[in-house]
């Protein structure tokens, strides 16, 4: 994958895609802090980045999974117009992107691995068929795909472990579900009585053992299999039980070394992301893995070195040099702490932690130097309402269905 080094004292123009990210919107203010000129093109009508000053304009396109060719044709439009010098996907939409390397490398720098590699990773099976390979741990998983396996699994005697099952394309821990070992043989069917009532699934789904201990995530950018970038944190307050809304910086090297060796092993070049579990006695399982941007990036801040990351790589490799927050960056999406706070908190002990959690933190949309992307909130929430109500959808789902891959595309 070829990635352009450019000197420090160019001023380029940035092409973003993804504007409804609040990590999009840090890497936005990121690269306009530094000086560099920032482009976002959306699928959705109302987006964080649409109203930022970081952002110089934002252009709307077509949805990415409804009509790939649309879309690609946009973006291409865009950078041939704009003389875009770095296009840098971060959210799902990387996966179309990808789709259309050949003809957008022909005008500039994208950050984005081929689609076959994107889709090893975020296949949750074909990720724990690659770590398996590669000598890294992950939980012992099994791949159900048929009817005839839900159906044995919900009338197994007895389980030997505590089991998590998710499908092998999913985000947010929307549809995980868990089985204990200990469940009558009616308890399961009544947990996967809705899987079972179908004759396939839409998808493959994987039971993973379920391992007990601190979740903890990572964050990484990657040149050439290098970790030029790196940052983790423990997922220590959440919205029910999906994406981590608060984010403390922590030095894990047990999981730097595990990201380190699975970058080196594939050569991989791009933003990358892991969800581990480390249990009492120090082992370490990799869940998932996220080939694209997340909450990590919030880590840096919009002074924390990630411009140099994505334009000077080779200077980094070169030093042997790994990008790392701040021990005192602490970070949050301040309406959904402010909810995990309100729905989670069990004793005076767990306020008084929530508490200090919040003051210390800053919050990832709001910035007196760039007030109206936190007004935007606001209607990216009703707009995501409303698309939930008319396509019959959960609203977390709402807010990706124009973007999501799930190896179909």
């Amino acid at each position: 994958m070829t990635i352009e080094h450019f000197s420090d004292d160019i001023r380029l123009t940035i092409l973003l895609t993804g504007g409804r990210a609040p990590v999009t919107l840090e890497l936005a203010r990121s690269f306009h802090s530094a000086g560099h000129r920032v482009l976002v093109a959306e699928s959705a009508r109302y987006h964080l980045c649409r109203v930022s000053r970081a952002v110089e304009r934002s252009f709307q396109v077509p949805p990415p999974n409804e009509n790939t060719k649309s879309y690609l044709d946009a973006i291409e439009s865009i950078v041939t117009s704009e003389r875009v010098d770095v296009i840098i996907p971060t959210c799902e939409e990387i996966f179309f992107i990808a789709k259309g390397l050949d003809r957008l490398r022909r005008h500039c720098t994208v950050w984005a691995a081929p689609t076959e590699q994107l889709g090893e990773l975020h296949d949750k099976w074909r990720f724990v068929l690659l770590a398996e390979r590669l000598g890294l741990t992950t939980p012992q998983s099994k791949l159900i795909r048929t009817r005839e396996e839900w159906q044995a699994l919900a009338e197994a005697e007895r389980l030997n472990d505590d089991l998590v099952l998710k499908p092998a394309y999913s985000r947010f821990a929307s549809q995980v579900l868990f089985l204990a070992k200990e469940h009558s043989h009616a308890k399961r069917r009544q947990v996967l009585s809705n899987i079972i009532s179908a004759a396939v699934p839409k998808t493959p789904w994987i039971a993973q053992r379920h391992v007990y201990g601190r979740h903890i995530c990572t964050y990484s950018v990657a040149y050439e299999g290098d970790l030029i970038a790196h940052a983790a944190y423990p997922c220590q307050y959440r919205v029910g039980q999906g994406a981590t809304v608060y984010f403390k910086p922590l030095e894990h090297k047990a999981a730097q070394k595990w990201v380190r060796k699975l970058v080196k092993a594939i050569r991989f070049t791009g933003q990358i992301a892991f969800d581990f579990i480390e249990e009492e006695d120090g082992g370490l399982y990799a869940l998932e893995c996220n080939p694209r941007a997340t909450s990590g990036v919030h880590l840096f801040g919009e002074d924390g070195g990630l411009v140099q990351a994505f334009l000077r790589p080779q200077e980094l490799r070169e030093s042997g040099a790994v990008l790392t927050p701040k021990p005192s960056n602490g970070a949050m999406l301040a309406p959904a702490m402010f909810a995990s706070g309100i729905g989670g908190i069990r004793s005076f002990r767990e306020l008084r932690s929530w508490h200090q959690a919040f003051r210390s933190a800053r919050d990832v949309v709001f910035s007196r130097k760039d007030m109206q992307p936190s007004v935007e909130q606001l209607r990216v929430l009703i707009d995501a309402w409303r698309t939930s109500r008319a396509r019959g959808i959960k609203l977390v789902h709402a807010t990706t269905i124009d973007i999501e891959w799930n190896g179909d595309a």
